[in-house]
């Protein structure tokens, strides 16, 4: 836990927007360079793919008028 807090500025968790996913100081630093150089040895994030929305397909609810009639 005092690890954690090294990299929270002393607080065990931050939940501030931006700032609760991410750590600071120098083992933030290590961890993330060591995860850097395990991407570059497997060959992980060479080719960012653009994002698309082509394959997304609006579902359209269709009631039924007999389920809202007032005679049924």
């Amino acid at each position: 836990m005092k690890l954690i807090r090294d990299m929270r500025g002393g607080k065990d968790y931050d939940s501030t927007f931006g700032t609760r996913m991410t750590g600071a100081g120098p083992y933030a630093w290590l961890i993330g360079r060591r995860f850097e150089n395990a991407c570059a040895r497997l060959g992980l994030n060479k080719h960012k793919t653009p994002l698309s929305t082509a394959h997304f397909v609006r579902r359209i609810r269709i009631r039924s008028s007999s389920a809202c009639s007032a005679d049924g």
